[in-house]
C-alpha cells in the first residue's frame, strides 16, 4: 500500500465527508431546535443541484469559457443554490411543519415524509426525470501535486468551503443573538417565549440556514460528479443523517465528526487492502476493551447509592464487566433482584459482543489482508461502523451521555 494511494483515498474520503456535513447540519440543527428529523431535507438538497445546474446550462459556460464568465456564471449558480432552497425551506417549515407543532410526534414526521415524496415528484414534473449533466469545466477538471500525487482542485474546494462554512455557523449559534435565541429555544420553548424569544422567527431562521447549506451542497455536488439524478437527495439524505446520529443529533460538531467519519469509513472501505484496514478495525478492538473493562465499571461503581456502597458490591459492578462471560451470564440468568447488577450484566453483554465482533472482523481481515472489497458493499460497510460506534456509545461520538433507567 502505497503512501500516494493512502493520500489521495484520505483526501477522497475527506471531501465525501464534508459534503454529508453539509447536508447533516441542516438535520441535526432542526433536531435540536424541535426535536423532530425533517426526512425533506434531502429533497432540498437536490432541488438546490438542479437549479445551479440549470443556471449553469443557461448561462451557456463549458471547458472554453472565459475565467470571467466561469466566475460570473458559478456566483450565479451560487446564489440560485442559496436561495431557492431558503425559500423552499421556509415554506416547508411554515405550511408542514408549523401547524403541527406541538401534536405527537408521528405526525410531523408522516408530513416530512410526506413531503419528500412531494417534493421528489415535483422534481421530475418541473425538470424531467433524467440525470441532469453539466459540461466538464475547467475548475472541475483541473488538479493540483500535493504530498506527490494529483488531487483534484475541487476536492480541495469542497474541503475549505466546507470548513469555512461550519466555522461561521459554530459563530452564528455560539456568539450572535439569533444563536443564543436557537439555543433558548432548543432547550424549553415555552421558557424562550417568556423571555421574549421569537421562537417562531428563530425556527424558520434554523430552516433557512439548514436549507441553505443543503443547497450549497447540492452545487457541491454536480460540480464534483457532474451530474444529478432526482432521487439523489433519498440517498445524500440518508448518509448525512446517519451520520448526523452517528456524530450525536442536535450536536453540530458532532455532525461534523459523524459526517467525516462516515466519508472516510466509506471510502476507505472499498479502496484499500482488508491487511490495512484491520489495523483500524484492532485499533477499534483496544478501544472497545478500554470501554468495557475501565472506563464504564468505573462510571457505573460511580453510580452506587451511599448506603449500599460496599467493597464486595463495588467489586461485584466491576466483575460483571471484567468477567463477562461469567458474572454477566449468571446475573442475568438469576432472578432479578438487584436493579443496578442486572442493568450493568445486560450492559456489559452488549459491549462484550461488540468486542467479539470487533475481533472476528480483524480476524478475518488479517486472514484475506490482499482482498480488496466491492464498491457495492460501500452502504454495508457504512452500516456495520454505525452499529458498532452506537453499542458503544448510544447518544452518538459528541453526544451527550444517556443514562439508562434501573
Amino acid at each position: 500500500m502505497s503512501l500516494d494511494h493512502i493520500v489521495s483515498v484520505t483526501i477522497g474520503g475527506l471531501t465525501v465527508g464534508m459534503i454529508y456535513a453539509l447536508i447533516a447540519l441542516g438535520y441535526t440543527m432542526v433536531y435540536g431546535v424541535l426535536k423532530f428529523i425533517n426526512f425533506a431535507h434531502g429533497e432540498v438538497f437536490t432541488v438546490g443541484g438542479y437549479v445551479a445546474a440549470f443556471t449553469l446550462l443557461a448561462v451557456g459556460v463549458d471547458a472554453d469559457s472565459s475565467p470571467l464568465m466561469l466566475a460570473g456564471a458559478l456566483v450565479a449558480a451560487l446564489a440560485v443554490a442559496v436561495l431557492v432552497p431558503m425559500v423552499l425551506g421556509f415554506l416547508i417549515e411554515r405550511i408542514a411543519y408549523r401547524p403541527l407543532r406541538g401534536r405527537s410526534r408521528i405526525i410531523p414526521l408522516l408530513s416530512a415524509i410526506g413531503v419528500s415524496i412531494v417534493l421528489q415528484q415535483l422534481i421530475i414534473l418541473i425538470f424531467g426525470s433524467k440525470p441532469v449533466t453539466i459540461p466538464t469545466l475547467e475548475l472541475s477538471s483541473a488538479s493540483v501535486g500535493l504530498f506527490g500525487v494529483r488531487v483534484r482542485v475541487l476536492a480541495l474546494v469542497i474541503i475549505a468551503v466546507s470548513a469555512l462554512l461550519m466555522v461561521g455557523l459554530t459563530y452564528l449559534v455560539k456568539s450572535t443573538r439569533i444563536g443564543k435565541a436557537m439555543r433558548a429555544t432548543s432547550q424549553d420553548m415555552e421558557a424562550a417565549e417568556m423571555m421574549g424569544i421569537d421562537t417562531n422567527r428563530t425556527i424558520a431562521f434554523t430552516f433557512l440556514v439548514g436549507s441553505a447549506l443543503a443547497g450549497i451542497g447540492g452545487l457541491l455536488v454536480v460540480m464534483y460528479y457532474g451530474s444529478l439524478k432526482y432521487d439523489a437527495g433519498f440517498l445524500y439524505g440518508l448518509k448525512a443523517f446517519t451520520a448526523a446520529v452517528l456524530g450525536g443529533i442536535g450536536n453540530i460538531p458532532g455532525a461534523v465528526v459523524g459526517a467525516i467519519v462516515l466519508g472516510m469509513t466509506e471510502t476507505y472501505g472499498v479502496s484499500v487492502d482488508l491487511g490495512f484496514l484491520a489495523w483500524f478495525v484492532l485499533a477499534g478492538l483496544v478501544l472497545g476493551l478500554y470501554v468495557q473493562m475501565v472506563r464504564v465499571p468505573r462510571q457505573r461503581v460511580g453510580h452506587i447509592s451511599p448506603d449500599r456502597r460496599t467493597p464486595e458490591y463495588e467489586q461485584s459492578i466491576v466483575n460483571v464487566y471484567r468477567f463477562t462471560p461469567y458474572y454477566g451470564v449468571r446475573v442475568l440468568m438469576a432472578e432479578r433482584t438487584d436493579a443496578l447488577l442486572s442493568v450493568s450484566a445486560a450492559h456489559a453483554m452488549r459491549l462484550m459482543m461488540g468486542n467479539v465482533f470487533l475481533a472476528a472482523v480483524a480476524a478475518y481481515m488479517f486472514m484475506n489482508a490482499s482482498v480488496r472489497i466491492d464498491t457495492r458493499w460501500q452502504p454495508v460497510i457504512a452500516f456495520a461502523v454505525l452499529m458498532v460506534i452506537l453499542m458503544f456509545r448510544p447518544s452518538g461520538i459528541l453526544g451527550e451521555a444517556i443514562t439508562e433507567k434501573v
